[in-house]
């Protein structure tokens, strides 16, 4: 196992943020409360954030690139948003009953994204996939799904399958090995898919539209739009994943911008304003299984007990209304796009081999990897999707994510995404310490 004396410098500067995990470890397994917050040697404790900014435990200004794992296309705190939060709790916390803000927020969403004629929430984007597919089995009257590799949709059973390697035969502990007879996992091919769906006994394909982990394997359009016709063809569901992607790569998402229509969307993050939420939307007649009908109609059973919470409704109905326009995904994006651009220019100066990718307002860095050749929609064929998710080595992982931390940068483990918060002299001191912790790592004989 590599490791970089960045960590120990690291760790020795951060002696609150140490006492905080080892506080968490005696009460929460492991110390973390999400698994993607492991680092080494412990993760960074934060007691405030606001813009583009957070202070962590030990009083250190971070640059943040984690913003609430995309759900703060705003930055930290926006100030419409909080207002709506306080307004909200004012009138009650949860009121165990219908209220005027769920109907809102429900036609926020369909106003903008094109999928979304009816609309259900749920608590979370994992929660949404869950429903996604359990509506579209109730739907269709079919068991299997088709997944492609490494696409992520929340950690429950049929998600599970097929997001971490070995793709096609997961071995997740605790899903039962006979869901996966259900579940189909396939690469992001169109013959692939058309063969899966020949019995047509799939009830819905699932995919994230941008590419796996939000872009890390990316896709194109064209695949979206040749996706739509194999699954009308074969009376298949089309489901995509905008947990992360929607109102970030449009106001209507990828498929917005795509111009593919799915059946049905899943969402989160963004649509809650960084608030716990998340919804499914799509088709009219499919979303018709989750309603009360009379005689001997399916219904599918989705009770909740903070299913449209009134404070996650007012901080989407407020966060939805500042981005409908456009304008906020066009500043992020012009910031995503500068900063990756300068970010490759650290590559190119120091020689060091490696790449930044993404799309829209995100970003990837890919150590001791050469960028490859061609569409960016065939790198799965040539690199392979693992090694793209992966991006580096683990050990250099940790070393990169420590020495950015040493020089005020947060990022989310080895991507980011970039808000309409952040600044020119944000992408300025990101450059710089992006410049030092590679000189660094190269230093050691790590890269």
């Amino acid at each position: 196992m590599l490791t970089s004396r960045l960590l120990d410098e690291w760790a020795a500067a951060n002696p609150r943020s140490r006492a905080l995990h080892e506080r968490a470890r005696r009460v929460i397994p492991g110390g973390i409360t999400h698994d993607i917050r492991r680092a080494a040697p412990f993760p960074v404790g934060i007691v405030s954030a606001e813009g583009s900014h957070k202070t962590d435990a030990d009083g250190h200004d971070l640059i943040c690139y984690v913003m609430g794992h995309g759900a703060l296309l705003l930055g930290h705190s926006p100030p419409a948003v909080i207002e709506a939060i306080g307004r909200a709790s004012n009138g009650f916390l949860h009121a165990g009953s219908s209220h005027e803000l769920e109907a809102a927020w429900a036609e926020r969403i369909c106003s903008l994204i094109p999928s979304a004629e009816l609309v259900h929430f749920t608590s979370s984007g994992t929660e949404a996939t869950m429903l996604a597919l359990q509506v579209a089995r109730a739907f269709t009257g079919r068991d299997r799904v088709v997944k492609i590799e490494g696409h992520f949709h929340g950690w429950h059973d049929m998600a599970a399958i097929g997001s971490e390697v070995p793709y096609r035969r997961s071995r997740t502990a605790g899903i039962p090995e006979l869901l996966h007879e259900l579940v189909t996992v396939v690469p992001p091919d169109r013959d692939a898919v058309e063969a899966a769906l020949s019995n047509r006994d799939v009830a819905a394909v699932i995919l994230e539209p941008t590419g796996a982990t939000f872009g890390a394997v990316p896709l194109s359009f064209s695949f979206l739009g040749e996706l739509r016709e194999l699954t009308r063809a074969t009376t298949t569901l089309l489901v995509f994943d905008e947990v992360i992607s929607g109102f970030r790569w449009s106001a209507g998402g990828v498929q917005q911008a795509a111009g593919v229509t799915p059946d049905l969307t899943t969402l989160a993050k963004i649509v809650a304003g960084g608030m716990p939420g998340g919804a499914l939307a799509g088709r009219a007649e499919v979303m018709e299984v989750l309603a009360f009908r009379p005689g001997d109609g399916v219904k599918v059973k989705h009770p909740g007990t903070h299913n449209a919470h009134p404070l996650s409704a007012a901080a989407g109905i407020a966060t939805l209304d500042l981005v409908a326009d456009g304008v906020a995904q066009s500043r992020a994006d012009e910031t995503g796009e500068w900063l990756r651009r300068e970010l490759n220019g650290v590559f190119e100066r120091t020689g060091i081999t490696g790449f930044v990718y993404g799309q829209s307002s995100t970003f990837r860095v890919a150590v001791g990897m050469e960028r490859p050749e061609g569409d960016p929609a065939d790198w799965w064929r040539t690199t392979g999707a693992a090694a793209l998710k992966a991006g580096m080595p683990g050990g250099v992982h940790d070393a990169l994510h420590a020495g950015m931390l040493l020089q005020g940068v947060h990022l989310f483990q080895g991507r980011g995404f970039v808000s309409t918060a952040h600044t020119e002299a944000d992408v300025e001191r990101t450059v710089a310490a992006f410049d030092l912790t590679l000189r660094s790592l190269q230093s050691e004989g790590l890269i």
